[in-house]
């Protein structure tokens, strides 16, 4: 492991295109000028996408019709190289509620468009959501109330009810989560329902990019902790998660978090992440040895390629970062 890594990487960000559609019924430009007080309450919504036009409208719509807060509210496409309709979806809201879509197209990756989009963001208060989930009806007024509190750093519950069968929820092994701690170490959030002052951002210059196989927003969350911002859960700020619908989709996702396991150690072993007991990846080879033979079930195969997926990741990780992590 190299210990000299540096908790807070310097980020080339990119140039972004902040391109604004033409101003909706909240904008500035066709109504009167909010107070001073009402901008630094303001919130910029942040969702990166790529080829999301099948989902982006169900959570646009979500936003638009949700619980206002009284601070007001832009929302931030960060556009990383759709090939389909997600931009003209998103400009189809322009007269709904205060849109831009950003050119984050320069380097792929969530993170990178995470990165453009924050930077383009017009407010200090920022949120992340995905453009494949939908809020709940409270969640920017959950949130906005958090950030009046004065929480620098936040994360909500993510639901998997609403937009998942229950065979896909089977395969996940629950329906919710929340907050908690990762690997033992501290506290994170996920990314599909995380708030942040912007100037927390700026001091951790943003999200570290070299994370594109997943852990992005543990990795976040960790060096915001590590550097005395604490992680604030807000219960009342729920997402609706879509997962993985097929099972080559889930054994892929679960592939990447498991390499991701590994990255964070290589990242943050210096600070006090322990590693993987000894005994672990045996316990893990065991589990999926012996489940194999009721892996044939469909009701069951999800939860079997979902933790083999992991545990490969796990030992390629381990040969990609140069840790052993299994």
């Amino acid at each position: 492991m190299d210990s000299s890594i540096d908790p807070q990487p310097r980020l080339n960000l990119g140039p972004t295109k902040a391109t604004p559609v033409r101003a909706s019924q909240d904008s500035p430009a066709s109504g009167p000028s909010p107070s001073a007080h009402a901008r630094d309450r303001a919130i910029s919504v942040v969702i990166p996408v790529r080829d999301a036009a099948h989902t982006l409208g169900e959570q646009l719509e979500a936003l638009a019709v949700a619980h206002r807060p009284d601070c007001g509210f832009e929302v931030i496409v960060s556009d990383n190289g759709s090939s389909d309709e997600t931009a003209e979806i998103a400009v189809s809201f322009a007269s709904r509620m205060t849109i831009r879509v950003v050119d984050a197209g320069g380097a792929p990756g969530s993170n990178y468009a995470r990165n453009c989009g924050v930077r383009a963001a017009r407010h200090q208060r920022i949120l992340l959501c995905d453009g494949d989930d939908r809020v709940d009806a409270d969640w920017l007024t959950a949130m906005s109330r958090g950030f009046d509190e004065g929480h620098q750093l936040m994360a909500g519950p993510i639901d998997y009810v609403a937009l998942n069968p229950a065979q896909v929820r089977a395969w996940r092994g629950a329906d919710r989560a929340s907050t908690g701690t990762i690997l033992n170490f501290l506290g994170s959030g996920h990314g599909a329902n995380l708030g942040f002052t912007k100037s927390l951002w700026n001091e951790l210059n943003g999200f570290d990019e070299s994370f594109e196989f997943g852990g992005p927003d543990i990795e976040f969350c960790w060096r915001a902790q590590l550097r005395g911002t604490p992680l604030h859960t807000v219960p009342d700020a729920i997402v609706h998660y879509r997962l993985r619908p097929s099972l080559r989709k889930l054994y892929k996702q679960s592939r990447a978090y498991g390499a991701a396991e590994a990255h964070l150690y290589q990242k943050f072993a210096q600070f006090g992440l322990d590693r993987r007991p000894a005994s672990a990846p045996i316990v893990d080879l065991w589990w999926i040895l012996t489940r194999l033979p009721f892996a044939v079930a469909q009701g069951r195969r999800g939860a079997w390629l979902r933790r083999l997926g992991q545990q490969i990741g796990r030992f390629e990780g381990s040969a990609r970062y140069r840790v052993l992590w299994w």
